[in-house]
């Protein structure tokens, strides 16, 4: 998830955001390195729960849709909210909409136009990868919600 800035200083507005965990065919999930570049939270991290900020009018289900066709020019099906949830520490302080789902678009057509990598990763890999803290949140909610349907 993304959360270069999350507080308006001025007016005390908490922004939105969204992300989701997408899953492969094979059940590996999709995960984005960060840009490592002045200005952006947690530089140089992985995510794997790619999104970003909520734009004005937006829903959050339109809003992880349009994030993952930006970034990644992928296409999903199955969307499922996991959580919806707020953060007070400032370095990530805001409202996050957690999804899940399952990549429709062929894997070998998965892009990365936003970040450094996207790539995709067996489950039992995320949890050694140097990730954003709010991914990882995200990511144990998406393997509680496993284990319950299991």
């Amino acid at each position: 998830m993304d959360s270069e800035t999350s507080v308006e200083p001025s007016s005390g507005f908490v922004q939105e955001f969204v992300g989701a965990v997408v899953v492969g065919t094979d059940g590996k999930i999709l995960c984005q390195l960060r840009d490592d570049i002045p200005g952006i939270q947690f530089p140089g991290r992985w995510t794997c729960s790619p999104g970003g900020h909520m734009e004005a009018g937006e829903v959050p289900r339109q809003a992880i849709l349009r994030e993952l066709q930006e970034e990644f020019g992928i296409e999903v099906e199955r969307l499922e909210l996991l959580d919806s949830f707020s953060e007070s520490e400032a370095s990530v302080k805001g409202t996050y909409h957690a999804f899940m789902a399952k990549l429709k678009t062929p894997e070998d057509q998965v892009r990365c136009y936003e970040g450094q990598e996207a790539r995709l990763f067996a489950p039992e890999i995320i949890p050694t990868l140097n990730l954003h803290p709010v991914s990882l949140k995200i990511f144990n909610k998406y393997l509680e919600r496993q284990r319950d349907a299991s």
